[in-house]
């Protein structure tokens, strides 16, 4: 992997916690990210649970990573949102990339327990083919399909 000129990442840290375990959710849209949020609620039951939701937005070639073509203070705002929705202590962060998948690998620590909200389908989708890819890397990936 090439040195972090394919990334650029900003962060709400959330609030200081001795967590035993971190979830990673990424964001695909809200209606998924909210489900995530809430099945990471069920999972963490008498558990010390810290999330670090992600949003990985793709800028396209030719335009600056330090220059998205959406205002920056709008997809934090939106995170941000997202994440005061969860009774959990959620940390959001934009990361801003070339490649989605890349971005995304880039900020994962090595065997991070990883939490995708699906669509239910029949079909193998590109979260469930990228959640076998995320699993021979080493991570944990839990995916939770909703309507």
């Amino acid at each position: 992997m090439a040195p972090d000129s394919s990334s650029k990442i900003t962060s709400d840290p959330a609030p200081e916690s001795s967590a035993d375990l971190q979830v990673v959710i990424p964001h695909r849209s809200p209606q998924l990210t909210r489900a995530a949020l809430r099945y990471a609620v069920n999972l963490a039951k008498d558990l010390h649970v810290r999330c670090r939701l992600i949003d990985v937005y793709v800028v396209p070639y030719g335009v600056p990573l330090d220059e998205p073509p959406v205002n920056p203070k709008y997809l934090t705002r939106r995170i941000r949102t997202l994440a005061q929705e969860s009774t959990l202590p959620v940390s959001a962060e934009v990361v801003y990339t070339r490649d989605w998948e890349q971005g995304l690998r880039r900020v994962l620590p090595p065997a991070s327990l990883v939490l995708f909200a699906i669509k239910r389908s029949w079909w193998r989708t590109s979260e469930k083919r990228l959640a076998s890819r995320l699993r021979r890397q080493g991570h944990q990936v839990i995916w939770v399909e909703c309507e």
